[in-house]
């Protein structure tokens, strides 16, 4: 995943994935039939990952959801810093990996809801507000960066940075707003 999102899909060869892997690119092919099933695997990987720290982090006594979104902007942060704008432009051409992140999205969309409500409950986010509203708007949001090509104009963090600074500050209380520094 490293190597496609910091070079971009379409200049990673498979010979240079089997190489990087120390194993024949025959063996690469027995494994994966083809890049797209490779790189679909890599995002899966990558999106596993990415939870598994959040919850691990999370299952630390003294972290709150404040706590959490930090670490969230961090990770995302240093992410978005090393990935090529030619990675997003390319990802739209393997329709594999659209479908999933496309079919993963709603189950995406339910956790960051619970979230956001366990948020609600500990006075960090505003009860006013229907979440499941805020969270598609956000997604939306994502999609026209990425539809738009936005990323080829701005870099992948700033668009990240300003456009989640505007949103958490819209849904959050001062009691959260006080303790964020970016």
């Amino acid at each position: 995943m490293t190597m496609f999102k910091k070079n971009g899909i379409k200049s990673v060869k498979m010979d240079d994935i089997a190489n990087a892997l120390q194993i024949s690119k025959r063996t690469l092919y027995e494994i994966y039939e083809n890049k797209e099933r490779l790189l679909l695997e890599c995002v899966r990987e990558d999106r596993s990952n990415t939870r598994n720290h959040l919850m691990e982090f999370a299952s630390h006594d003294c972290c709150d959801e404040m706590d959490i979104l930090i670490e969230f902007f961090k990770m995302k942060m240093s992410d978005l810093e090393m990935i090529n704008p030619k990675f997003f432009l390319e990802l739209q051409k393997y329709s594999e990996v659209v479908d999933y992140l496309y079919q993963s999205r709603d189950e995406e969309i339910l956790r960051s809801i619970q979230f956001i409500e366990r948020g609600v409950e500990h006075g960090y986010f505003l009860k006013e507000l229907n979440y499941s509203i805020v969270v598609r708007i956000a997604d939306a949001s994502m999609n026209y960066f990425i539809a738009n090509e936005m990323y080829l104009k701005y870099d992948a963090k700033e668009l990240f940075r300003n456009f989640w600074i505007v949103l958490l500050r819209g849904f959050c209380t001062s009691n959260f707003q006080r303790s964020i520094t970016v």
